[in-house]
């Protein structure tokens, strides 16, 4: 059985010599046309166990390809036999290149945005009672449907303001960033988390705005990782 690690047009032996991979075996390539697989032949049935030293093992045999091109990823984990890898890839030969295509010279930066969730929900809270102007009158059955009415406000602009955030990092990025992908969660601190396909020789104006963009909202909490293997933008099935 095969542990796969990525597929490549352009990965070579001497990328990967020298490396260890799950279980301290070596990888290496199975030719499959134009396109390689980086593999390690392991002996055992079942996907390797989770833990923090085969993590790390498929991690560095990825980093070791990305450093010198873009691969298209395999998910930790995945095993298949020889005979179903060739199948795979010679009936999906076609949307592989261009899925290779897509992330070459580029890698995945991504970013995520906290925000203080309680103190805008008492922000807006605040903003809708004072709108109201008649709450403290108004007899309990009528506070009670006040209240509820805020509340519902408050989650509409919640929404409105998550969808602003991101529509703004979305423009402030836009120039050098090939593709995006980005989750929106108004309800949670971890408002935004977003990944973004950018091309190599623009990692420096990319890394300058997001610097920019803590200076212009510095009462929010940037979270950023990366360079990684492009695993949001690898559209093929393993």
């Amino acid at each position: 059985m095969f542990y796969a690690y990525c597929l490549s047009d352009e990965v070579t032996e001497r990328m990967i010599a020298g490396v260890q991979g799950i279980g301290g075996i070596a990888p290496r390539l199975f030719q499959l046309g134009e396109i390689a697989a980086v593999v390690s032949e392991l002996h055992e049935e079942g996907a390797p166990v989770v833990t923090r030293e085969n993590v790390l093992a498929h991690e560095r045999v990825l980093e070791c390809v990305l450093a010198q091109t873009t691969p298209l990823p395999f998910r930790f984990g995945t095993m298949t036999g020889a005979e179903r890898l060739q199948n795979y890839v010679a009936s999906q030969e076609r949307r592989l290149k261009a899925a290779l295509a897509r992330v070459r010279s580029s890698v995945e930066m991504s970013v995520k945005i906290i925000w203080n969730l309680e103190e805008i929900k008492r922000e807006e809270l605040a903003q809708e009672a004072e709108a109201e102007g008649h709450g403290k009158a108004a007899g309990a059955g009528t506070q009670f449907l006040l209240a509820k009415r805020r509340e519902i406000i408050g989650d509409e602009r919640l929404k409105m303001r998550a969808g602003e955030l991101q529509a703004w990092l979305d423009k402030l990025l836009k120039d050098v960033v090939k593709e995006s992908s980005s989750n929106v969660r108004p309800a949670e601190a971890l408002v935004l988390s977003a990944s973004h396909l950018v091309e190599r020789e623009q990692l420096e104006s990319y890394r300058e705005r997001l610097a920019a963009a803590r200076g212009q909202h510095q009462e929010l909490r940037f979270l950023t990782s990366g360079p990684w293997p492009p695993y949001s933008f690898s559209d093929f099935s393993s």
